[in-house]
């Protein structure tokens, strides 16, 4: 369990450095600028904390945009192969599944939809069954999805989708990346644009 912990750090790490490297070579001015705004907010923190508290459904967490993020309507999504076998680590606020973050719990019903939540195109891959958890250890209550694939051709895996669009409503935006010992690819899945081709 520690294991995959510290794995989906080391993939947490290169979904913010390589959303970094875009939003560098877009914008440059854009990372300085928060930290800035940061290093001068403290006198104003006790008024921030009220409005985060009565903003918290949807707001929260905006601020750290580019660390660790828990901003509801976003989630990381990590993807890698090891020979035939792909594993996907979603991270995403509970809020996203349409569940209360207090409770911290997947329902049935939700995990009733994994299976669906993240597919592979190509590859002639056969999905194991979803593994759902609750983390609170950021302080926010987030979920963690971790699926596995056992490819008969790995090669021919073309392509990640993430349909959970049409099945969870509070996904607006997930951040993914995939990763090799010879390639990376990321790019923003929208519920218009919901594919990140790994070719």
């Amino acid at each position: 369990m520690s294991f995959t912990h510290i794995r989906l750090a080391v993939l947490l790490l290169a979904i913010g450095a390589l959303a970094a490297c875009g939003a560098s070579e877009t914008t440059s001015p854009a990372p300085v600028a928060p930290e800035t705004v940061v290093e001068e907010t403290p006198a104003a923190e006790p008024e921030s904390i009220e409005t985060a508290e009565v903003d918290h459904d949807h707001d929260h967490g905006e601020e750290a945009a580019g660390g660790e993020p828990h901003t509801h309507g976003v989630a990381d999504l990590a993807l890698t192969r090891t020979g035939a076998t792909y594993e996907a680590e979603l991270v995403s606020p509970l809020a996203n599944f349409g569940l209360s973050e207090a409770d911290g719990v997947f329902t049935d019903t939700v995990l009733s939809e994994l299976p669906g939540l993240i597919e592979l195109t190509g590859g002639d891959c056969t999905a194991n069954a979803p593994e759902a958890e609750v983390d609170t250890s950021s302080g926010h209550t987030d979920g963690h999805v971790h699926i596995t694939w056992t490819c008969t051709n790995p090669d021919a895996v073309s392509a990640l989708r993430f349909p959970g669009f049409a099945s969870f409503s509070g996904f607006e935006r997930v951040n993914a990346v995939f990763l090799t010992d010879t390639a990376q690819k990321a790019g923003e899945l929208t519920p218009s644009a919901a594919e990140l081709s790994l070719k």
